[in-house]
């Protein structure tokens, strides 16, 4: 699932009209991209066991539910979802490090970051290289120290304004509204900001307080109000407290009728959260308080932060409108809504602001003028006069230069549809998903087929087909790679392919070569915490290829990783489907499905005395035998990239080799990911 998929889920859950043209243009993306998402959507559905998507035939969407569906169940399936499981686009991804870097307790290394995101060291050095500049730019230094990481240096003021500002602009604006929260990208906004999880009580203790007070909140002021103190109370467990001269700054506030309302807030969490509360925190949540609008009894406070609420709400809803998100783009959203707010000024006082490019900003971008006119009914509502045609076409300008510039991204980092041709089944998909990882920003597999039957290709949107075999009359773009293995050159092909289909044409492109450095590999020690010193065995003396798969099975099976049966099937496997499994030079990766007896995820490893003749050509012949039992793609898929980047090099190989015993041969291992360690922090010296 991506971001795109998850609004149209949210809008299909919360039943609004949504047909496949409508996403088209609202997205700017091909139909078939559309379909393809909407598959996804429904692999995904059909494993929680939620009622799927279906299409009629004029092309609208709908969940295939009579009645209203349950709202909780799909919140608990989006809730579910973590950075594995879903896929972030880059200015997701540098919003969340942001967000991670701002809420870290002290310094914070690339591989923490890495292992929080799933994403490689070189695309997160990348991403942090990027956000120096962004800190820089809201009053904040990202710095980086040898050996210890990533720590922001920035009052504990401004920290707090930066994880508010990701927060708000980045919001579910439905949660606020309902109480729905159906957002993945908040909610992985959320983990990072309530790391202590304290948001749930915090929204008891306030309502609480609303009763005692009779002060209440209305409803985006309630939600602010919510994240505002779960923030404060987030950084309070962390030791991080606003200055105390603070205090005499704000003491007036102490006298300021939301002053009581804080204050009792404050001494229901210290009584039910045990924080130590500081006075300069009460005095800073009762400034908090004054920016928010409040219903007194059943009549409504009118003043001047009930617009800026309204002008939030309808920022908000012309940026759904048109799929926008600012992400970290806080200049830009400030000054759309003081812009609006001036705007209001105005038509209050009946000022004219002519703008003389209203008739080319109405012809060249009437969707974005229409939707601009249709959603300020709230702001007109309130201030009981419209906006001109002058005024919207101001506005107009801030969302259209969002847009293009949204285009432009879009367009630079387009990423190729891909569908995997695989004759021996998910096994080997599964290897090639791996290697391909290293390509994330540039493709995106969208289908895994067999050769025999392809028809998926016709509508998940496939631009380029990789194949391990050859394929005849295919009109698509294809490539068939050396091995499923991947080999340097594949990488290459693959790439060289990518860039044509980006240009629209076929021409021969000279890419750079790729120089493969086994100091890189990346190694993220994933394979190694699926082994164990009893799963080990080194210089086994095997009869024949069958011989030495049972016995890297038994192996698994007297650790209790899989069932006896596991074993059979595995060698059966072979059998049916050819040595597909001796994945690189040296080394066979037998396996089974996980319907076959798998207990627990583990690998095992033999090496063998004399290497033993597989039948798989070039690859032959084998002297390492790794069993692995798999419960789920999704959760093996590191496993396997560390497996291939080891035993796919040959200097890496050459060191197991010279390992006297099975203890030997897993520090060895564990090594690679502790070198790996320590070239990251060769690359923060420099």
């Amino acid at each position: 699932m991506n971001r795109r998929s998850n609004k149209i889920l949210k809008d299909l859950i919360l039943k609004r009209q949504v047909n496949i043209c409508d996403l088209k243009d609202k997205y700017g993306v091909q139909e078939r991209t559309i379909r393809s998402e909407v598959k996804e959507i429904n692999n995904d559905l059909r494993i929680s066991g939620l009622p799927s998507v279906v299409e009629d035939s004029k092309g609208s969407l709908c969940l295939e539910i009579h009645g209203n569906p349950d709202i909780r169940a799909y919140e608990e399936f989006i809730a579910a979802k973590d950075f594995y499981s879903y896929v972030l686009s880059k200015n997701e991804r540098t919003t969340i490090l942001a967000m991670i870097l701002l809420n870290a307790n002290g310094y914070i290394t690339v591989d923490q970051l890495k292992e929080k995101t799933g994403v490689s060291r070189n695309t997160l050095l990348q991403d942090l290289q990027d956000l120096k500049g962004w800190f820089k730019e809201n009053g904040m230094e990202l710095i980086s120290q040898v050996r210890r990481g990533y720590i922001i240096d920035a009052l504990e003021i401004e920290v707090r304004n930066g994880i508010l500002k990701l927060l708000e602009m980045n919001g579910d604006d439905n949660y606020y509204k309902d109480g729905y929260n159906l957002s993945v990208f908040w909610n992985l906004l959320m983990k990072e900001a309530d790391v202590n999880c304290v948001t749930a009580e915090l929204k008891e203790l306030i309502i609480e307080e609303e009763e005692r007070t009779n002060l209440f909140l209305t409803d985006y002021s309630f939600f602010e109000a919510l994240t505002e103190l779960t923030i404060i109370c987030n950084r309070m467990i962390g030791k991080c407290y606003l200055p105390g001269y603070y205090s005499s700054e704000w003491v007036h506030l102490s006298s300021d009728a939301k002053y009581d309302f804080s204050n009792g807030l404050f001494e229901r969490i210290r009584e039910k959260l045990g924080i130590d509360i500081r006075e300069v925190e009460i005095l800073y949540y009762t400034q908090c308080l004054g920016g928010k609008s409040y219903f007194k009894g059943n009549i409504q406070d009118e003043n001047t932060m009930e617009l800026r609420v309204i002008i939030a709400e309808t920022i908000y809803e012309i940026s759904s409108c048109f799929g926008i998100d600012f992400y970290l783009d806080f200049t830009l959203y400030d000054l759309l809504e003081a812009h609006m707010k001036s705007a209001v000024h105005r038509i209050r006082n009946n000022e004219v602001l002519a703008n003389p490019l209203k008739d080319t900003i109405k012809k060249d971008y009437p969707k974005i003028f229409r939707g601009v006119e249709e959603h300020l009914s709230a702001v007109e509502g309130y201030i009981g006069k419209k906006f001109s045609e002058d005024e919207m076409s101001f506005i107009v300008l801030y969302y259209a230069s969002v847009l293009e510039k949204q285009k432009v991204e879009n367009e630079k980092n387009e990423k190729i549809s891909v569908t995997l041709v695989c004759a021996t089944g998910r096994g080997t998909a599964q290897f090639m998903l791996a290697k391909l990882k290293q390509l994330e920003d540039m493709i995106e597999i969208v289908g895994i087929s067999s050769s025999h039957n392809m028809k998926e290709t016709e509508t998940n949107g496939t631009q380029l087909i990789i194949s391990t075999i050859p394929l005849d009359k295919i009109e698509l773009p294809f490539i068939e790679v050396r091995s499923a293995m991947l080999e340097e050159e594949d990488i290459l092909d693959i790439q060289r392919k990518v860039i044509e289909i980006r240009k629209g044409n076929q021409t021969n492109i000279k890419e750079k070569e790729i120089e493969y450095n086994p100091s890189e590999l990346n190694i993220q020690g994933a394979f190694f915490e699926l082994l164990e010193e009893e799963r080990v065995e080194v210089d086994y003396s095997a009869a024949d290829w069958e011989d030495a798969v049972r016995r890297a099975g038994n192996l698994l099976y007297k650790t209790g990783a899989v069932e006896s049966r596991y074993v059979d099937e595995m060698i059966k496997n072979i059998k049916r489907n050819g040595p597909y499994i001796v994945v690189c030079p040296g080394t066979a990766l037998p396996h089974a499905s996980v319907e076959q007896g798998v207990i627990k995820e583990a690998a095992s490893i033999l090496r063998l005395k004399e290497p033993i003749d597989f039948h798989s050509g070039n690859n032959d012949p084998v002297r390492y035998v790794i069993a692995m039992s798999i419960q789920s793609a999704e959760s093996i898929n590191r496993a396997i990239y560390d497996l291939i980047m080891i035993f796919g090099t040959e200097t890496v190989q050459k060191k197991l080799d010279q390992a006297a015993d099975a203890k030997m041969l897993l520090n060895t291992i564990k090594q690679l990911e502790t070198e790996n360690t320590q070239e990251g922090e060769e690359e923060w010296r420099k």
